[in-house]
């Protein structure tokens, strides 16, 4: 027990797990704390966006310097970033203050690629897909305790969540700082890293060789838009159509948080196992167009919670298993930045996907972002999931048919794990 305590995989979990719990902690809140500040509906998308947007711009740099410098170093800053930005938060006493301490928050979020490439450093191949698994089930509980917290927390004061969110930040930054080892160690900035003018584009231009990772990409980014777009509004939709305030929210993402931990923690690596990796993403991507097509329909809770139980077993399906193959078609020292450039176009889909969703509830019905959500995963499910290899392997192969690239971006495709 005392060696899994230590190990680095567990301790990137549990570390993922406290961040998430943070950030999902004033989720519930956040879209009532901003009309409280005189946003519409489409305002409250705006303000999801402008996170989003931070964290496409900084994600593909945060992963590209935790390859540089180190993981940790990388990931205890971007804690207190976060932490700066939960402050600013519950300080804000207009939107405009509001917009600009959400798109430091997104700073501060950029670091779920280097986290990823924390478990790439550590996992064989053949557990890559549990790793990511675990990291996936830290994510799913941060949000199974952090919505509950939220939700008992509102009642007592506006603020009080995003002060403990605060704290939670700064807590976890120490836990890193004091615990959680270096797994990728500083590399020397000499020879071909004194001439990296494209420094913040070598990962864009490697996935725009790589047919695989572009697929991959695009699937996660179409994911992405369907899912915060669903996230964006579903508050909304909720008081729309049942009342609830905040604390109902809270306790459903809980819900959804507590199955996400199941899937993900437990039955991703023997699904992956038996099945393999697309065919186990393509029954998670027709599970979460399901879930969304079935939420358009939900006038009661009974159907509400059927459709959310799905919705998130998809999830917890599709999570785990594009990171695993994208980790797979990436070269061993590139991770963090291939990583971090899949998470930054994810952050694309959280810019589009919320400002979309906003938009539809407000001039079309407070239904239609879930219609169109479950059309977008249908259209990925069917175009580009059957195109990839069936087996990671597969997948790593692909590293061999590429050009070497090394000389102008500083590492060698044809590195083997």
């Amino acid at each position: 027990m005392s060696k899994i305590l230590r190990s680095p995989l567990f301790l990137m979990a549990f570390t993922i797990f406290i961040d998430m719990a943070g950030f999902a902690l004033i989720l519930p809140l956040l879209p009532f704390w901003a009309e409280h500040l005189g946003a519409s509906a489409t305002q409250v998308g705006l303000i999801l966006t402008i996170y989003a947007l931070a964290q496409f711009i900084f994600t593909p740099i945060l992963g590209r310097l935790s390859d540089r410098y180190g993981r940790k170093k990388i990931i205890a800053a971007s804690l207190l970033i976060e932490a700066a930005s939960f402050a600013l938060t519950a300080l804000a006493g207009s939107l405009p203050v509001l917009l600009i301490a959400r798109f430091i928050g997104g700073i501060g979020a950029s670091n779920i690629g280097s986290a990823q490439a924390v478990v790439s450093d550590v996992t064989p191949p053949e557990g890559r897909a549990r790793g990511m698994g675990m990291i996936g089930a830290a994510i799913g509980l941060g949000f199974v305790v952090g919505p509950a917290i939220g939700g008992v927390l509102a009642p007592i004061g506006a603020t009080l969540p995003f002060w403990v969110a605060m704290s939670v930040a700064i807590a976890n930054a120490l836990l890193v700082i004091l615990f959680l080892p270096e797994t990728r160690k500083s590399r020397a900035t000499t020879g071909s890293n004194t001439t990296r003018g494209n420094v913040l584009f070598a990962g864009w231009q490697y996935v725009l060789k790589s047919g695989v990772l572009a697929r991959l990409i695009a699937i996660n980014l179409l994911f992405t838009v369907a899912f915060t777009a669903m996230e964006a509004v579903f508050p909304l939709f909720t008081q729309k159509t049942f009342g609830w305030t905040a604390m109902q929210n809270g306790y459903l993402f809980t819900y959804v948080g507590f199955i996400i931990v199941i899937m993900q923690g437990g039955l991703v690596g023997q699904l992956v196992k038996r099945f393999g990796e697309r065919k186990l993403a393509i029954a998670g991507m027709v599970m979460l167009a399901t879930g969304l097509l079935m939420l358009t329909i939900s006038v009661n809770l009974a159907l509400l919670l059927i459709a959310l139980g799905i919705l998130s077993v998809g999830d917890g399906a599709v999570t785990p298993t594009i990171s695993t193959l994208l980790s797979f078609a990436s070269p061993e020292d590139a991770q963090g930045e291939t990583l971090g450039v899949a998470q930054g176009v994810a952050g694309l889909g959280r810019v589009i996907g919320p400002l979309v969703a906003g938009s539809l509830f407000q001039f079309s019905g407070a239904s239609m972002p879930f219609f169109v959500g479950g059309l977008v995963i249908a259209l990925a499910t069917l175009f580009l999931l059957p195109t990839l290899p069936s087996r990671p392997m597969q997948v790593e192969a692909h590293l061999d048919s590429l050009p070497d690239t090394s000389d102008e971006q500083s590492f060698s495709v044809t590195g083997k794990r």
